[in-house]
């Protein structure tokens, strides 16, 4: 996590999932506009070691027939509860009440695509009433909060086509009221502290971060200022506005009310903004490196309560422990594994997902919990209740808990087997794109709804008539989310910048943009930069 600037693909310049919300989409004037770990119970060999000292016996051999024979798998602790519908891709939350999940693919019987929802466990059964869905398009759940079904609070990223919208939302008799919309801003997180629930938003590419008391008394913390006429993150030359010292990828709060956001400082490094209880000033504290093969790419950044009062895992593809007004690097779950999601305990237990594994961490070792016919794990959620909830096998998985669910019937829920399943980003959208960035993106044109996929760009192209040093530039249509960009690769930071100004001063209206992204390509654009036209 120290000296390393987070990368992420385009993943939501639209919409955010994860955890997390999208990025300015930049659009042109170009086009029609219609809109290793100690291993505890279950874990992976124990079984087998078992095995092989039974059958070696006083004279510790092994006859050969005994020694080929496959230790049988570790039972799991975990029982099926309910079916996840084909294709969808759940997150899940539990709040009082409830087990709720939540979806930005959700189709309904008739094939209708309703966009983002959020179901209910009931009856061995994932439900998703119309009262629950989340309107508009793009808008992506990041939590849910509160008490099923009358006291719940929603925070989702939505997006304008342009920025991307930090939205709250709280569960009304006819489903959810927005109380907040801020384009431009995503939330970062939320935390508990004391009788209030506190966000913090912070910009999607450019902007001035802010707190924002969701439920309760109003909180007021103020974040640290980057000095003012310094150049911030890599920049040339300093904002004309007041930047924060810590961009914030997560927030969070320890179980005494202490609230922590981690993020990028002013120097590209990794660090963490503390407010004790009854501060209102933070203090800031660097991070340390984490375990040789480890990165954040794919992972979720999250902040989350640990074991002790003051306490609290920061997880960010490693995991860091705050104690004591102190980060400590935690050995990862298995040697070069790299945490894509986590979820803790009352108890300050800290689950988490690697390379589709779960494990468990309790005091100062790590232990895997086995799954049922060996699943992969996608997400997993522990309920206040302490009931551990995985979605793994295309099915929702239960362990512990004051109750068990009701759970469908005997054989009914088929688990699926297949390889470990994609990283989810933990932020749906690129950071700016930059002098250390490995593959600057200049995105140039948002589609609309009603372009057709061979569109070729015209007023584009005649901006880059006869502009043939952007020739090592790779022009492209690009895809996320459902949403289609041109975007152009460029070798270089000064090139990205001069086509980026090119763009603006030749296509009017048009806002392009340079991100560090990645993204899925959909077609080559082949452009005869001397005559304008597209190569054919």
């Amino acid at each position: 996590m120290s000296g390393r600037r987070a990368w992420w693909g385009l993943g939501g310049l639209v919409m955010a999932l994860a955890g997390c919300g999208p990025a300015p989409a930049p659009r042109a004037a170009d086009g029609p506009r219609a809109e290793a770990a100690a291993p505890g119970p279950g874990a992976p060999g124990t079984a087998g070691a078992a095995g092989a000292s039974s059958a070696a016996g006083a004279s510790g051999v092994v006859k050969a027939d005994e020694a080929a024979r496959p230790a049988p798998p570790p039972k799991s602790a975990f029982t099926p509860v309910a079916q996840v519908p084909a294709e969808i891709d759940v997150r899940l939350h539990p709040v009082e009440g409830a087990l709720l999940v939540s979806t930005t693919s959700l189709t309904a019987p008739e094939g209708e695509q309703t966009g983002s929802a959020v179901g209910v466990l009931k009856d061995g059964k994932i439900e998703f009433p119309k009262r629950l869905h989340v309107s508009g398009w793009g808008v992506a759940v990041v939590g849910v909060y509160g008490r099923y079904p009358d006291q719940l609070d929603l925070i989702a990223t939505g997006t304008t086509g342009r920025t991307g919208v930090a939205e709250h939302y709280v569960l009304g008799a006819q489903g959810w009221v927005q109380r907040a919309s801020d384009p431009g801003l995503w939330f970062t997180g939320v935390a508990r502290m004391g009788s209030s629930l506190v966000g913090l938003m912070g910009p999607t590419m450019l902007g001035v971060p802010r707190f924002i008391t969701l439920r309760g008394p109003r909180v007021g913390l103020t974040l640290t200022q980057a000095p003012r006429k310094e150049p911030c993150r890599g920049r040339e030359a300093p904002l004309p506005y007041p930047e924060a010292e810590i961009l914030s990828q997560a927030f969070g709060a320890t179980r005494d009310g202490t609230a922590l956001s981690y993020g990028i400082d002013c120097d590209v490094e990794s660090a963490l903004e503390v407010w004790k209880p009854g501060e209102k000033r933070a203090t800031l504290l660097p991070v340390p490196a984490l375990s040789e093969g480890q990165s954040s790419d794919g992972a979720r950044t999250l902040i989350l309560p640990g074991p002790g009062e003051g306490e609290a895992w920061i997880v960010d593809g490693g995991v860091l422990r705050y104690q004591g007004g102190e980060l400590k690097a935690i050995d990862p779950p298995a040697k070069g594994a790299r945490v894509l999601t986590a979820s803790a305990a009352p108890d300050g237990t800290l689950w988490a997902i690697a390379d589709g594994a779960l494990f468990a961490r309790k005091g100062e070792a790590w232990a895997q919990a086995p799954l049922p016919d060996g699943v992969k794990a996608q997400d997993v959620a522990v309920g206040s209740d302490g009931a551990v909830w995985v979605a793994a096998g295309g099915a929702i998985l239960k362990h512990g808990g004051e109750g068990e669910a009701a759970g469908a019937a005997p054989g009914t829920i088929q688990l699926q087997k297949g390889p470990p399943p994609k990283p989810r980003p933990s932020r749906p959208f690129p950071e700016p794109g930059g002098p250390t960035c490995p593959q600057n993106l200049v995105v140039l044109y948002t589609f609309s709804k009603t372009a057709p996929d061979d569109y070729d760009f015209p007023l584009t192209r005649k901006a880059l008539k006869g502009r043939t040093e952007f020739s090592p530039a790779r022009f492209v249509v690009t895809r996320d989310m459902g949403q289609r960009f041109l975007a152009a690769f460029v070798p270089s930071w000064d090139l990205a910048k001069k086509l980026e100004e090119r763009i603006k001063t030749g296509v009017q209206g048009s806002t392009p943009q340079i991100v560090c992204a990645e993204p899925e390509v959909v077609r080559e654009l082949k452009l005869d930069l001397k005559t304008g036209e597209v190569a054919r």
